[in-house]
């Protein structure tokens, strides 16, 4: 189909990328937020208020991730979304049991949230609408494969060192690098109709 077509597949590539380094820093925090938190000295009451804000930020980052897209570009769309997530991962890093929890928690819920609706706009702007069934598979296959990877990452990281923060480092150059890939796209292949 048209992501096989050597003009599309470096387009392909990127996007896959990126939604495979957010996929895996996202899922590999939340998942592990409250043996990490815990592990932190982080009350059970805050534990339990930062992931109700998890849940807020998931809820505004699917309406407010299509608001954005519909009215901006959207790698530079991804671009803000992903870097605020990687800036949770850095606060969840250096400041967990600090004032920082609640926002770190938000900004990664945040980044979570807007991942599908950034899949299905890149896919319909890059690759068109004549095979999006068969590249939006693929690419929110990526995004699951990689939510079952992150988990597994941040389990092993914390085995190997007995700490999360080797694992939030990796997670935090991870989401980096996925701001970087998003930068590579370059302008839209099919315009919105």
């Amino acid at each position: 189909m048209a992501w096989r077509d050597a003009r599309y597949s470096r387009a392909f590539l990127l996007m896959i990328g990126a939604i495979v380094l957010v996929g895996v820093s996202v899922h590999g925090c939340v998942l592990h937020l409250v043996p990490l938190l815990s592990d932190q000295g982080v009350s059970s009451n805050r534990v339990a208020l930062a992931t109700s804000f998890l849940g807020s930020a998931l809820l505004i980052g699917r309406v407010g991730s299509g608001y954005l897209l519909d009215r901006f570009f959207a790698p530079r769309v991804a671009m803000c979304l992903f870097g605020a997530a990687a800036c949770g991962i850095a606060f969840l890093r250096t400041g967990a049991a600090s004032g920082l929890l609640f926002l770190a928690v938000f900004l990664i819920g945040l980044g979570m949230g807007t991942e599908v609706d950034i899949i299905a706009y890149l896919v319909s702007r890059y690759f068109g609408l004549r095979a999006f069934g068969e590249i939006y598979g693929y690419a929110f296959a990526s995004y699951v494969l990689a939510g079952a990877l992150g988990p597994w990452l941040m389990a092993l990281g914390f085995d190997r060192s007995g700490s999360y923060g080797s694992a939030l480092v990796g997670f935090f150059v991870a989401t980096l690098l996925a701001v970087v890939l998003m930068t590579r796209l370059g302008p839209y292949r099919f315009r919105p109709g």
